[in-house]
């Protein structure tokens, strides 16, 4: 098996993957205000009050173990407890954190982290090298975290600490993609003596309660970064409808911030002085996942054939309501990285229609399952059946499961399905989900020639060179891969007009720094 070169990223389920540019990228384009916060421009921040966030994808499942960060809730509470080497802003610009140096050398194979000095724990201990090799050894050999593949390059024989600020990493192989594995909030630096029982970290603010999904912290009063948290206290609040209760708890004023907002109920907020709608340009995305290692989509002209019977303006126009934009079947839009030059597909009915005859596919039934992940989701797959219904494909929506079922029982195993993404680049999702031993493969593409692409270019520390060999990776996406990328969502949030220091963010307020969060 090849290694895996990319840490890997999601939305909802997977929006705690935070995949960030990497350092010598340019970094994902700033996002849009849709409405002004005009309550808080020119506002000078003031210290308390709570702040209460409504989670739409709470679980079970969730717990305070930063190596385990799966869900948008359990991120929520990573993001508040616990600091990493490096972050990322709400335009997705990354920037180092815990971290006063993170560089490779020139072979892009070992690399030089050096952490801040002062820093300490919510029990007053001092942060140093030894908390920062013990997290990120933590994370790699505990049983379910994704640090395991994010980190798969770094040599467990290679981590030598030089002093008590700084250490060097020896990877298996030159990966100049390392860094924004530490975007990751699995990768959060804990204590050398952590208990996630009873978490202490360096984050904002410190642990005071988690139960019956709701999660609970105060403001941590010696945080390294001066003045900062605002806030004496967040709550994160997990719905079981992330929809219609959620929006009534806002508008209520149960909660306080509604990240990942459907885009009909952005209309509701619209116009309202108490609430205010922040929208951030387009970049994440729900694929078709079809799996072209069985019948019908091995055939490569039947997997053509969807790709081009998808009228990709009707589907953001009707699905987004039009806040967002057509995609051509490739992610990461806002890469630096992105191949723009590769011709839109249009749509072309026509041409499906003779596919499918010429593969003997005329008539063809399939069942289609949707992914819970989002309201928006299953409008999209009813647009797709009716546009599917124009070249003679009866395209049968299997029956809507819940988010736990969907994963355990269908995710990565049917034939034609929905996935979901967030703006992470293109070194993330590819990673993730385009390599032959990439863990949520749900295409089942394993193409050898991509991936020894993929390799090249993250190994290169030649940045035209890698630009070329990624472009040829993405034609070859384009072209082979079962996914049907066709538009990408604004990324909406509402948010109460008390509260300052919030901007659009690409991730939505739950993924952003609360440390800048005020009370008006």
């Amino acid at each position: 098996m090849k290694p895996s070169l990319l840490m890997p990223a999601m939305v909802t389920r997977r929006n705690v993957l935070l995949g960030g540019g990497i350092a010598a990228a340019a970094a994902l384009a700033g996002p849009s205000l849709l409405r002004s916060a005009q309550a808080s421009e020119g506002a000078t921040p003031k210290r308390g009050g709570t702040f209460r966030v409504g989670a739409e994808d709470a679980s079970s499942k969730d717990n305070m173990d930063p190596a385990l960060a799966f869900s948008g809730f359990a991120a929520m509470m990573c993001r508040a407890m616990y600091d990493s080497l490096v972050k990322e802003d709400a335009a997705g610009k990354p920037y180092d954190a815990l971290a006063e140096v993170f560089e490779p050398d020139a072979t892009a194979q070992v690399w030089t982290i050096r952490i801040r000095d002062g820093v300490t724990f919510h029990d007053g201990k001092p942060l140093t090298i030894d908390d920062v090799i013990f997290s990120i050894t933590r994370a790699m050999t505990t049983t379910g975290s994704l640090a395991a593949r994010s980190l798969e390059a770094l040599d467990s024989k290679g981590v030598e600490k030089e002093d008590k600020l700084t250490a060097r990493l020896r990877l298996k192989y030159p990966y100049s993609f390392f860094k924004q594995a530490f975007f990751h909030p699995c990768l959060s630096i804990v204590p050398t003596d952590f208990d996630a029982k009873k978490p202490v970290g360096s984050g904002p603010f410190k642990f005071v309660s988690f139960e019956d999904q709701k999660f609970a912290a105060e403001r941590n009063p010696n945080y390294w970064l001066d003045g900062k948290p605002y806030l004496d206290r967040i709550e994160v609040i997990g719905f079981a409808d992330p929809t219609t209760a959620r929006l009534n708890a806002l508008m209520s004023g149960q909660i306080d911030a509604m990240p990942n907002l459907a885009f009909t109920q952005a209309r509701t907020i619209e116009g309202r002085e108490d609430i205010k709608l922040l929208s951030a340009a387009g970049a994440s995305f729900e694929p078709f996942t079809m799996r072209v290692d069985q019948p019908p989509f091995k055939d490569p002209r039947v997997l053509e054939a969807f790709k081009l019977m998808v009228d990709r303006e009707q589907l953001v126009r009707n699905v987004y309501a039009g806040r967002g934009r057509i995609g051509n079947d490739l992610g990461w839009a806002q890469d630096p990285y992105y191949n723009a030059g590769i011709p839109q597909r249009a749509y072309d009915p026509d041409k499906a229609k003779f596919l499918l005859k010429e593969a003997g596919q005329e008539g063809l039934e399939i069942e289609l399952h949707p992914s819970p992940e989002a309201p928006w989701n299953s409008a999209a797959a009813q647009v797709l059946a009716q546009q599917a219904k124009k070249v003679g494909v009866t395209i049968k929506l299997a029956a809507s499961a819940d988010l736990s079922s969907f994963y355990d029982q269908k995710y990565l195993k049917v034939d034609f399905a929905q996935d979901m993404f967030g703006p992470n680049p293109l070194s993330v999702t590819a990673g993730y989900s385009l390599l032959p031993d990439s863990p949520y493969n749900e295409s089942h593409w394993k193409d050898e020639k991509a991936a020894e692409l993929f390799k090249l270019a993250s190994s290169t520390g030649d940045s035209d060179k890698a630009r070329q060999y990624l472009n040829d990776f993405q034609q070859l996406v384009h072209d082979k891969a079962g996914w049907i990328v066709w538009g990408f969502r604004d990324s909406l949030q509402a948010v109460s007009g008390k509260f300052g220091g919030l901007e659009p963010s690409l991730r939505g307020v739950n993924m952003h720094d609360l440390s800048g969060v005020w009370a008006l």
